[in-house]
């Protein structure tokens, strides 16, 4: 995951509302994780990603390139 992706995650979780330990709580996942990813240091699977997103009002949306 990049840069510009986590911080849209951030911001987005902070729209939201939750503190990184709320939604780990929420999610019953670790902090680690989720800090790592708002910082663009770490990959995230697509099962986390896509519960990450819902949590906290984003969507996940995978589409054929064009060419």
């Amino acid at each position: 995951m990049s840069v510009p992706e986590g911080l849209l995650i951030r911001k987005s979780r902070k729209k939201s509302g939750y503190t990184q330990l709320q939604l780990c709580a929420k999610l019953g996942i670790s902090h680690a994780p989720i800090n790592q990813v708002e910082n663009g240091w770490e990959s995230i699977s697509l099962f986390n990603l896509r519960m990450i997103c819902e949590a906290i009002g984003l969507e996940v949306i995978i589409k054929e390139r064009n060419g």
